[in-house]
Order: C-alpha cells, then sequence, then structure tokens
C-alpha cells in the first residue's frame, strides 16, 4: 500500500506560479473560449464556494508545476530565452529595460493609447478591442504595455493606419480614446507621446 507524503507549502514557489497563471491569463487567453469556461464554471459553481473551487485549483496546478524562476518581467517566452542566450554570449548589447518585441522592429510600429491601469485595462482587452474594431489578428499585435493612464501597442507597421483610424474617437470604459504613433524613446530609454 503506497502512501502519500504531503508535501510542505512552498510559499514562494506558489507565488511564481500564480505570477505566471496571471501573465498567461492577461496575455496569452482565447478570449472566446475562456468566456465559454467562465459560464460553466458560474453555472455549476455556487457564488459561495467559487473562491474556494479556484484556490483548489490552484493548488492541484501548483502541486504539480514546478517553473524555473520567473525573471522581473514575467516568465520567458522561447524567444526571450533565445534573446537572452544571445545576450550572453555577447551576440546582443543590452540598451535598455523595455520589455523585448514580440514582432521585429522593421515591420512593426509602436502606438499611443490614452487609456490605462487607471480604467482597468489588461493586455488582453486591448487584443479583443484591436481585433474587434480593425482587419488586425493577433499575429499583428506585439508587446502591450500598459501605464496608470496610457498604454503602448506594438503593431504591425501594415495594420497601424487602419487601428489609428478604428479607435481613434471610440468611446471605451467611459473615456474617448486618442490613438495614435508614440514618439520614438527618449535617450534615457522610456517612451513618450
Amino acid at each position: 500500500m503506497a502512501v502519500e507524503v504531503e508535501m510542505p507549502f512552498d510559499r514562494e514557489k506558489a507565488k511564481r506560479n500564480l505570477e505566471g497563471i496571471l501573465e498567461k491569463f492577461n496575455t496569452d487567453t482565447d478570449i472566446a473560449l475562456l468566456h465559454e469556461y467562465h459560464k460553466l464554471y458560474k453555472k455549476e459553481v455556487s457564488l459561495f464556494k467559487r473562491s474556494w473551487a479556484a484556490a483548489w485549483l490552484f493548488m492541484y496546478y501548483d502541486k504539480r508545476e514546478t517553473p524555473s524562476p520567473l525573471p522581473a518581467g514575467g516568465p520567458l517566452t522561447a524567444e526571450k530565452q533565445q534573446k537572452e542566450k544571445k545576450e550572453d554570449s555577447g551576440e546582443i548589447k543590452k540598451t535598455s529595460a523595455t520589455v523585448e518585441s514580440l514582432l521585429p522592429e522593421e515591420e512593426s510600429k509602436m502606438l499611443f493609447i490614452s487609456i490605462g491601469k487607471n480604467r482597468r485595462l489588461f493586455p488582453r482587452e486591448v487584443i479583443t478591442l484591436i481585433m474587434s474594431k480593425s482587419s488586425a489578428a493577433r499575429e499583428d499585435i506585439g508587446v502591450i504595455r500598459i501605464l496608470d493612464n496610457y498604454s503602448f501597442v506594438q503593431i504591425r507597421d501594415t495594420k497601424a493606419d487602419e487601428i489609428i483610424t478604428a479607435l481613434t474617437g471610440l468611446k471605451f470604459r467611459g473615456r474617448t480614446l486618442t490613438v495614435n504613433y508614440a514618439k520614438p524613446k527618449n535617450p534615457d530609454g522610456d517612451i513618450s507621446k
């Protein structure tokens, strides 16, 4: 008869797992599929048990996952890992502490959007908004930086003008959006409007 030994709670590992889950939730979620899961969850789990059921699912995931430590910027994508290897070998020099590009710089533009964290904006909502109001696909959207009052979104250059036209003047979360090309980076590495 096998005896299951309860492993002690590793708070740091659990915290890293939760950060990874939230990062994926904010950036890599199929909103339509998540909506279907959400409807089923709400239907099958009573309001009073939902947070406990979510905590149990997290505990179940955490006991089976052993992630590598997360860097300060969140989980490493394959592209980030490859770039870090090149940096370590001296092939690429780090020039700033900005988030890595998902789209090649020569094929993309950075857009400024006049809404941010103060309106409870998440990257997945930016993606959904852009895709619903333009012909842009998920592959046309790169890095999304959401700051307190505004955001920056990397867009494939062939879609940038269409997105600016589609979103400028649109009412979203109680604000009329202003969308335009972001100004180039300052010498200190910050993007300015």
